[in-house]
């Protein structure tokens, strides 16, 4: 394929062998695998904080057969894992890939655990389809160790400037249950530890702006920095890490079926990395997969001068999503089903069948989840309505009255017997465990009833929210092979273009995500595509 060559700079103003465009899981990783196989190394980027999208996550990776498995007295196999990819992947993965991701996730994760900070124990969730052929209910999912990491890093910030960069939540998200140096903070702290520890360079607010191609190579690429035009020469190779393309609302209309979306990642993450490697005429693949959430926005609240989209507590008794009709179109206790809910379309009428959706919950959720003592800290509490009747809430929110009394019956019915035979609310292992994630020091004031995620909605007053369609990250990008070079539309490699995290597609699972997809795949691809230049003459 030609691809369009790019005219040299006069002057270098950086040379080094790997260049590492986003401070992700993977990044990051890059550059720390690379200066340990003798290569010189640099991280840019494009925001004044480290950890784009991983900062804000749960900091989950999934990894099968880790080490951590066998430690716990648990089991796993790459045939099983295998299998469990091609079972859910709707036959969009590639085979290589999930293979070279199975082979290589164990090995990358014990090196940085070896080499770096960094360190990582099982999480407690099971695998989203678990009961799927391949499926496990434990095991697969590591995260930063909290005992180790949250003690570590509080000290770290006090010593090292960089550490304190890392990007904190833009809010108390849950009113504050989670501790400024866990999960995804941690796994960013580990990492950039790792690099302070290597005297690696990381450069902040130094956007990458066009890859510089010359003979058909990637040789390195213009960045911005101060408002200026700074070239930085790289002679193995360019890796793109810059996350998702979520805060671009062009890209969002262009490539997914969906309502206007709103991003819970960094305002960053504008698909600067797929520009660049399109640019430079790289294939690029499930640009319609994302890992859609709902969400809501409180008035005059901002993430970098854009508004800001809370999570909302779902799935737990006490609490249903309705849509637009008044009536359940989702397992409330699955947030891919809720995505879905969102996104379907109905073709007899030309318009979304369900959004938007709103959340109702009664007043003993309403207080378990904390969102009646969220609605009392913000400027405008408009956000929450509340009525004392279920009637007089619908036409609140604009709902029909008698489908929303009709459909909270009939869930109140199903609480009581357990089962949910319109969307299986509660059943299978995920289900069962979402409902363990209540607080359990929560002391409430009235017992729920049912299951751990059914339970009525009955007692007075009660609450509703109209939600929107959010994300944490769209899962469409550049394909790579098994190197993590980047391909082009024929298959065939870029010189000196690698990539990971959400600027590459997912293809190591296809349509398939469960928790830590993505950060596994950008960890192990950041591992690999260094080896890579390592090796490269």
């Amino acid at each position: 394929m030609t691809m369009r060559e790019t005219e040299l700079p006069s002057k270098w103003d950086l040379e080094v062998d790997l260049v590492a465009m986003g401070s992700s899981s993977g990044g990051l990783t890059a550059v720390i695998m690379g200066h340990d196989l003798g290569l010189s190394t640099v991280l840019l980027e494009k925001s004044d904080h480290l950890g784009g999208g991983t900062a804000l996550s749960g900091g989950v990776l999934w990894i099968p057969c880790n080490d951590h498995i066998a430690a716990e007295g648990l089991s796993d196999s790459r045939e099983e894992a295998l299998t469990h990819i091609r079972r859910t992947s709707l036959g969009r993965h590639d085979e290589e890939l999930a293979a070279t991701f199975v082979d290589t996730a164990a090995e990358a994760v014990r090196y940085m655990e070896a080499h770096t900070p960094l360190k990582l124990t099982i999480e407690a969730s099971p695998d989203y389809y678990a009961d799927l052929p391949g499926g496990k209910k434990r095991g697969r999912q590591i995260y930063p160790n909290p005992k180790i990491m949250i003690p570590l890093l509080k000290e770290a910030e006090k010593n090292h400037p960089l550490v304190a960069q890392i990007r904190p939540d833009p809010i108390p998200y849950f009113c504050g249950r989670r501790h400024k140096w866990a999960e995804g903070r941690g796994i960013v702290g580990g990492l950039v530890l790792g690099c302070i520890e290597r005297g690696i360079n990381v450069m902040t607010k130094t956007r990458g702006r066009q890859l510089v191609l010359h003979d058909g190579r990637v040789v390195g690429l213009r960045a911005e920095k101060d408002g200026k035009d700074f070239f930085i020469k790289a002679r193995r190779g360019v890796l793109l890490a810059s996350g998702g393309y979520e805060r671009n609302p062009e890209m969002n209309k262009r490539f997914l079926n969906a309502p206007e979306l709103h991003g819970n990642t960094p305002a960053s993450n504008e698909g600067d990395g797929h520009i660049m490697g399109m640019e430079v005429g790289a294939a690029i693949a499930l640009m319609d997969h994302s890992i859609f959430q709902p969400v809501f926005h409180v008035e005059g609240e901002e993430i970098q001068g854009r508004p800001l989209y809370r999570p909302i507590d779902y799935g737990y008794p006490g609490n249903i999503f309705v849509d637009r009709h008044g009536k359940r179109c989702c397992n409330e206790s699955f947030y891919p089903d809720i995505g879905r809910a969102f996104v379907e379309y109905d073709k007899n009428f030309c318009e979304l069948a369900h959004a938007p959706l709103f959340w109702i919950a009664d007043h003993p959720e309403a207080t378990r989840s904390y969102t009646t003592l969220l609605a009392t800290t913000t400027k405008n509490p408009d956000w929450l309505i509340q009525a004392d009747t279920l009637p007089e809430l619908a036409a609140k929110l604009g709902i029909p009255a008698d489908n929303l009394v009709e459909t909270v019956n009939r869930f109140n019915r199903f609480a009581a017997e357990g089962k949910d035979p319109d969307f299986h609310r509660g059943e299978g292992t995920y289900s069962q465990y979402w409902g363990s994630r209540r607080d359990p020091n929560f002391q409430g004031d009235l017992p729920f009833k049912g299951g751990p995620v059914l339970g009525p909605v009955e007692t007075p007053p009660f609450y509703g929210i109209r939600l929107e369609l959010g994300t944490v990250g769209n899962l469409g990008g550049l394909v790579t092979n098994k190197h993590a070079q980047v391909v082009d539309a024929e298959g065939e490699p870029i010189p000196g273009l690698y990539g990971t995290s959400n600027t590459t597609a997912l293809l190591t699972h296809g349509f398939m995500y469960t928790t830590g997809s993505c950060q596994g795949k950008s960890f192990v691809f950041g591992y690999i595509a260094a080896r890579h230049m390592a090796q490269a003459k």
